[in-house]
């Protein structure tokens, strides 16, 4: 049957043509599928890195006498805060999720920090009363540890190229063995965390994290900080950790 113009010779045809082809488009960008970059992509990270790691012990101050109970003679006071910062190093394998803006990593590391024993760790002991027997004064001493770090947060800029990371989260550190270098001799005295006298080191330290991250193509480059949240001592004073790290990773 043929099309009939209407008397003003407006065709109602040719104004519902282009309505109709405009919601058409409009209902399939809605319809479609999610872009790629929506989609969850998971990379795998191995990674070495180096930092340091800061105590600060707060000992309880004690003000030292000489000369006898009859004549007491004020020397000084020791204790109050002693800071005291060493290197580490460490390496990491881990897994990071991401989907769109969003992401979540976790992974598992060795990471190992060096210390000295110093006179302030000598007093330290003798303070607690448990002379610092088997460790040396001067002689260099190292701590492992196990690390599963557990960390999400936000991806403010990404591009095939380059991507920011921006995260938080928790680190699980589980302190396991220490040794004593002494004489060229790198596993002179075996210790556990807890049987450094005066001043055992806690097996367990949960540490909240903060970082960021960039990766540039296949490397990743990742600084973070990390601070206890219990005790990094089985003391009677409180010892605070302050661990900076810099890892380069090989994305997989």
């Amino acid at each position: 049957m043929p099309r009939v113009a209407n008397l003003d010779g407006f065709d109602p045809m040719k104004k519902l043509l282009p309505a109709l082809a405009l919601l058409s488009l409009c209902t399939s960008a809605w319809l479609a599928p999610s872009s790629a970059s929506a989609v969850p992509k998971m990379d795998v990270k191995v990674a070495v890195g180096v930092g340091s790691t800061t105590f600060v012990s707060k000992v309880p101050t004690i003000d030292l006498y000489s000369g006898g109970p009859d004549n007491p003679v004020f020397e000084g006071t020791v204790g109050g805060t002693q800071p005291a910062t060493f290197t580490n190093w460490g390496l990491m394998l881990s897994a990071r999720v991401r989907a769109g803006k969003v992401f979540g990593e976790i992974g598992i590391g060795f990471s190992r920090f060096y210390f000295e024993v110093s006179e302030e760790l000598v007093l330290i002991a003798e303070l607690e009363g448990d002379p610092l027997v088997g460790l040396l004064l001067g002689e260099t001493a190292r701590m492992n540890s196990l690390e599963i770090p557990m960390t999400a947060g936000y991806v403010p800029y990404a591009n095939p190229y380059f991507k920011l990371f921006l995260y938080g989260g928790l680190v699980n550190t589980f302190n396991i063995r220490g040794f004593v270098d002494l004489n060229g001799n790198r596993k002179a005295l075996k210790f556990k965390p807890h049987d450094v006298p005066g001043y055992p080191i806690a097996i367990y330290i949960a540490g909240a994290r903060l970082g960021v991250q960039f990766d540039l193509g296949p490397l990743n480059f990742d600084f973070n900080y990390t601070i206890n949240m219990n005790s990094a001592t089985k003391t009677e004073f409180r010892t605070n950790t302050h661990v900076f790290k810099m890892f380069l990773g090989w994305l997989f």
